[in-house]
C-alpha cells in the first residue's frame, strides 16, 4: 500500500512505503529557492561531507525530436502506450530539447544557472529515465497547470502525484532516493495538452577516503635496521640465558 504525506508547513509531498522508494516533492517560487531547497534535503537526508553532484543539464544536446536520449543520469524514452501531443507540441510521440528561443510552450524554461536548454515533454503522455542510480533528483517547470495530472512512478511500484492547477510557469523541486537502484522514473500525464519542462539531474556523492599513506625508501630502511636490532638483542639475551 502507497502512503502519500503532504506537510503543508514544509509545503512539500513525501512518499515512503516501507522498504520501498522515497518520492521528495518541493514547490519552489525561483530557481533560488529551488537551489535552497536541494540544498536543504541534502542536509536533513546525508551525512556531512555529501554533496549535491549535477550529471544532465541538456546543454550539449541537440533539439531532436527524440524518442531515446542518453545521458550521464540514464537513458530518456517514450514509453510503449504513450500518446502525442494535442496542444502546442509537435503532433508526434516524441520529447525534445528546447531552449526560451525555439520553444513553442509558455512557462518551460532553464534552470541551470547560465545554462540554455532543458529537456520538454513535448506534451506526450508518458516519458520515462532508466537509471542505475539509487539517487536522483531533477527541477521540473510547469507541470499541471492547464487541467491535466502528472504522476511519477518508480520501477518498485512508488508513485507520487503533483498538485494539479499549479499556474503557469510552476517549478518544483524532485528527489527520489532508494536502498537500491532505482530502476526508471516514469512522468505519467493525463493530459495530451499539459506538458512540462525537465532540468537539472544530479545524484549524491559522498568524499572518497584518503589512501592510507605509502612510507617513503628511507622510513623502510629505518624500519629494517630497527628490526634487525631487535633481533640481535633477543639472541644475546638467549645467549646468557642458555645454562
Amino acid at each position: 500500500m502507497k502512503l502519500t504525506i503532504q506537510l503543508a508547513a514544509l509545503l512539500a509531498i513525501v512518499i515512503f512505503p516501507a522498504g520501498a522508494d522515497i518520492i521528495t516533492i518541493i514547490p519552489a517560487s525561483t530557481v533560488a529557492n529551488g537551489d535552497a531547497d536541494r540544498n536543504a534535503w541534502l542536509a536533513a537526508n546525508f551525512s556531512s561531507g555529501a554533496t549535491a553532484q549535477t550529471l544532465t543539464s541538456f546543454e550539449d544536446d541537440t533539439k531532436g525530436p527524440w524518442t531515446s536520449l542518453s545521458t550521464t543520469v540514464g537513458t530518456f524514452s517514450v514509453v510503449a502506450g504513450s500518446q502525442s501531443s494535442t496542444g502546442s507540441g509537435t503532433d508526434t510521440n516524441e520529447f525534445t530539447v528546447l531552449n526560451s528561443s525555439d520553444t513553442p510552450f509558455q512557462g518551460r524554461y532553464n534552470t541551470t544557472p547560465g545554462g540554455n536548454n532543458w529537456l520538454d515533454s513535448n506534451d506526450i503522455t508518458k516519458l520515462q529515465l532508466t537509471t542505475s542510480l539509487d539517487t536522483v533528483y531533477f527541477f521540473i517547470t510547469d507541470a499541471d497547470d492547464t487541467g491535466g495530472t502528472l504522476t511519477l512512478q518508480t520501477a518498485d511500484g512508488t508513485i507520487a502525484t503533483f498538485p494539479t492547477n499549479t499556474g503557469n510557469g510552476s517549478l518544483f523541486f524532485v528527489a527520489i532516493t532508494s536502498v537500491d537502484p532505482i530502476g526508471f522514473i516514469r512522468w505519467l500525464d493525463s493530459s495530451r495538452a499539459d506538458g512540462y519542462g525537465l532540468d537539472d539531474f544530479g545524484t549524491v556523492s559522498y568524499p572518497r577516503p584518503s589512501p592510507a599513506p605509502v612510507p617513503e625508501p628511507a622510513s623502510w630502511v629505518i624500519a629494517g635496521v630497527a628490526l634487525f636490532l631487535v633481533l640481535v638483542i633477543v639472541q644475546r639475551r638467549h645467549r646468557k640465558e642458555r645454562p
